[in-house]
Parts: C-alpha cells; structure tokens; sequence
C-alpha cells in the first residue's frame, strides 16, 4: 500500500540529500493536497517529474490565496510594462520547486496588507514606520550594475521622514548562481561604498560563493549613492534546513559594515512564527499554518517518504 502511494506522487529524479526531500514533500501536496496530475520536467521537457503541475497556468494551484493571485498577475502585468524584471511564467504557474512562486506565497499576503508588512518588517528593523509598496522582481529603472540582478521581492519603506528600500533574495533549494560575473560597474559601485558598506576585497565578493549576494547588495548600494533613496536594508529568504544557504548569508552579513543590521538572514519558520504572533485574522491564520504545511511541515509527507 504505502509503495502504491510513493508512486502516486509522482516521478522522482535521481538525487539524494535536502533537495530529493523537499521535491517529494511538493509531489506528495501536488498529488495529496491539489489533486493535480504531475507536468513535464522543466529541463527533460519530455519527461515528467513530480513536482510540476499539468496546466496550472489554468488550475492556478501553485498559490495558496486569490489574494496571492491577485499580486501574481498584477506583478505579470507590471513587469511586461515595464519592460523588467524576469518572470518566467511557466515555472511560476507550474513548479511547485521553484523559488518564485514560494516568494509570492509567502509575501503575497503583506502585497495585499500593508499594515501587516509593516508589522513583521518592524520585527527586524524597528524604526520602520511605514510600507508604502511591495514589488516582485525589483529592478532599478536606472540600471546601475548593467545587468539583470533584482531582487526577488522589495519593500518601498519610511523610516520617519527617510525613505527606503527592503530587498531579500530568496532561496528554496536552488543554489546560488556559480558564475562568476565582474563588470566596471559593479568595481565602480563598490569604491564608492568601500568606506560605508564594503570590508572584505572586492575578489572575495565576486567569488562564486557571493556573487549573486554581491550584486544584490549592489543594487542597494547604487540605490543610496544616487539618492533614489536615502536608506536600503537587504537580506536573505531561506528554508531553515538549507544550511548551506543560511552558512552563505551569515558569511556574507559578516562581510558588510554594520552587516547585522543591514543585512539580515530569514528563514521561513521564524518568519512563520512572526505572523503567527501578529493580531491577524482567521484567513491569514490559516494561511501561515498552510505556508508552515507545504513548505516546512515535511513530517505529514515522513510516512509515504519512508
């Protein structure tokens, strides 16, 4: 019986380690919680495998609220006006793997509550006191690094009569880009936060290891130094069991000035636990427990893994 229900969730790919648990937990809430066929693997394209959705462009099943909907394709809209910001919106309506739409699940609600978002930012940085907007995929309209850095999501923030930029990579079990990408750009931004922001040589940010941290951090930089605005806070969005990911950010907050209190390392439980606490309403009650369900609550999946 418990084979037959191990198949039913679907085809799993050869790996072993946090990745091969955390892509059966998705195939067990595809095939368990959304009742949903399984899709084609999105780079064996004539394979399936058990963490994409068939068609959910149409069931649109990869988010948890109509509220997290309504930011989803308001921020499809935004982006093709714009002209910026990448979407991929296959992966975002049907891999249920992907760090794009965990980061609208997760945020999605505070695009819709402002209030709220102020309230759990302020968990992290008190002197905040207002959220003014909430932007996936963030990109500067001035392109200062000359690339196609952004931030998964971003908080357009005051702090008193200050205004800021909150910006947070996110990370599911994908891993940092391995490239290592340099330009005159990014050397420019950097002397001139040297004596702000920047301890370390400029080798060891560019380093594979914190690079994509590094041109985050970048775009933050460029933002203050050309008074787009007068403070930016940045971090990183990760599973509490990544250690990798949670190693990489507590090395990187280490390499900046004033780092704890610039860039902080968030994980998906202690962001949980911090809405939780809020004085929300039953909707959004619900909606923290199944964000803890499908993203942290591996034991309801432990008796069809084993």
């Amino acid at each position: 019986m418990k084979k037959h229900l191990f198949a039913l969730a679907g085809t799993l790919p050869n790996e072993s380690g946090f990745k091969k648990r955390i892509r059966f937990h998705q195939g067990w809430w595809r095939a368990f919680v959304l009742a949903e066929d399984e899709g084609n693997n999105p780079v064996q394209k004539t394979e399936k495998v058990c963490n994409t959705i068939l068609n959910g462009d149409v069931s649109k099943k990869n988010f948890l609220s109509e509220r997290i909907l309504v930011a989803v394709e308001q921020t499809i809209d935004d982006r093709k006006k714009a002209g910026s910001g990448i979407i991929e919106e296959q992966r975002l309506y049907n891999n249920l793997l992907s760090s794009q739409p965990l980061c609208f699940n997760f945020f999605g609600e505070l695009y819709a509550d402002k209030a709220l978002c102020l309230k759990i930012l302020q968990q992290y940085w008190p002197e905040l006191t207002e959220v003014t907007n909430v932007i996936f995929e963030y990109s500067p309209k001035q392109n200062y690094t000359k690339d196609n850095s952004a931030f998964d999501v971003a908080f357009e923030v005051m702090s008193g009569g200050r205004s800021g930029l909150v910006g947070f990579e996110c990370k599911y079990t994908d891993t940092f880009s391995s490239t290592e990408y340099r330009k005159p750009e990014y050397e420019r931004i950097f002397q001139k936060g040297r004596e702000i922001t920047f301890i370390s040589d400029y080798d060891e940010y560019t380093a594979s290891k914190y690079n994509q941290l590094f041109r985050n951090q970048l775009i933050a930089e460029a933002s203050v130094q050309n008074r787009e605005y007068q403070f930016v806070y940045t971090g990183l969005f990760c599973h509490q069991d990544d250690n990798s990911a949670f190693r990489t950010g507590t090395e990187f907050q280490g390499m900046l000035k004033n780092g704890e209190e610039k860039f902080k390392v968030i994980t998906y439980r202690d962001f949980i636990e911090k809405v939780q606490k809020q004085d929300i309403s039953w909707e959004q009650r619900e909606l923290s427990m199944m964000l803890w369900a499908r993203y942290c609550g591996l034991q309801l999946s432990d008796n069809v893994y084993k």
